[in-house]
């Protein structure tokens, strides 16, 4: 993968809806929030994108489902613990580039409720979180490595993709944001890659964003794309990167009007990858909060939970750490 200098934008409709003005002062206001990369690729105990880099088949692939069983798994747990870090949302990835969802959606057979777990990650954190006052949002990756539509019938998948929208948008109380992936219109893609990545057409973004706004008003959405966010999108967020910067080679430069975040990875990677295990400093964690203070910002943090179903024990006591920290601050 590459990127381009040029790049050429999914055309949008200025008319598009936003969210009110009560859900992004909200968002604003909660200043920190926690994220999660956890689905089958954390069984491999390595890379999300496992799937691409080691090319495995899907006849090899979707068996993990039957390793994924989770037993230490507690909605409550979670929750407490974003309580005690401070946290006022929380984003799990209902879906990644593998496709394997993390709730029990209607159109598709490759999802948690399938798996030996057979339980609705999804439906036990909104009841879990909902109880403790902190806001729920989704992680959605529109890129789909699995889902046969996605190679082989364009206008079938994106059906299918806002089908699921509409799934998480209604089945799981309120929703606080969504964030988009999987759509970079700097990358530019070689080889296979263009099997994996590349659209075979348009996302139609403005219909699934109008889509959330109808259904969730209140609901922040983004587009992890590595441009200026398009009309339509509520903030924009940076990747393991301060906004306005680029120590990453991908991310803009450019910051607009909107509302801004950015999103640093607690531990090495986004999902759990224990030969890697290397946990940020609280003195880090602390300038990043500073930073993102002075310009009226919000930081995600993002841990990788382990395939037994917890968050790892030094990512717990480091933003346990944290959430003391910020409230001797507030004090």
């Amino acid at each position: 993968m590459k990127i381009n200098s040029t790049f050429t934008a999914e055309p949008m409709p200025l008319d598009v809806l936003e969210a009110t003005e009560k859900g992004v002062n909200q968002f604003l206001s909660a200043a920190c929030g926690l994220t999660a990369h956890w689905g089958l690729y954390s069984v491999l105990a390595g890379h999300e994108w496992a799937y691409f880099n080691d090319r495995i088949p899907l006849a090899t692939y979707r068996p993990l489902m039957q390793r994924f069983n989770p037993q230490r798994f507690n909605a409550e747990e979670w929750a407490d613990l974003l309580l005690e870090a401070g946290m006022k949302f929380f984003m799990i990835t209902s879906k990644h580039h593998d496709g394997f969802c993390l709730w029990n959606s209607q159109l598709t057979d490759f999802k948690v409720t399938n798996s030996a777990f057979k339980r609705d990650v999804i439906a036990e954190l909104a009841v879990a979180l909902q109880d403790r006052g902190i806001a729920l949002h989704f992680y959605y990756s529109l890129v789909d490595w699995t889902y046969p539509a996605y190679r082989t019938d364009w206008k079938a998948y994106i059906a299918y993709y806002q089908g699921q929208i509409r799934e998480l948008c209604t089945q799981y109380g309120p929703i606080a944001g969504v964030l988009f992936d999987g759509y970079w219109p700097r990358q530019e893609f070689e080889g296979d890659e263009i099997d994996y990545f590349s659209a075979r057409g348009h996302w139609d973004l403005a219909t699934t964003y109008q889509l959330i706004h109808d259904l969730q008003p209140d609901a922040v959405i983004t587009n992890n794309t590595h441009i200026a966010p398009l009309p339509g999108e509520d903030y924009q967020v940076s990747e393991l990167d301060l906004p306005g910067e680029n120590t990453q080679g991908f991310n803009t430069l450019e910051t607009g009007r909107k509302s801004l975040a950015s999103w640093f990875n607690l531990n090495t990677g986004w999902s759990y990858q224990p030969r890697h295990h290397q946990v940020m400093p609280l003195e880090q964690i602390m300038t990043y909060y500073r930073q993102m203070q002075k310009q009226k910002a919000v930081l995600m943090l993002n841990v990788g939970p382990r395939p037994f179903g917890d968050i790892h024990p030094d990512e717990q006591l480091v933003l346990r750490q944290f959430g003391r920290a910020i409230k001797s601050t507030i004090l």
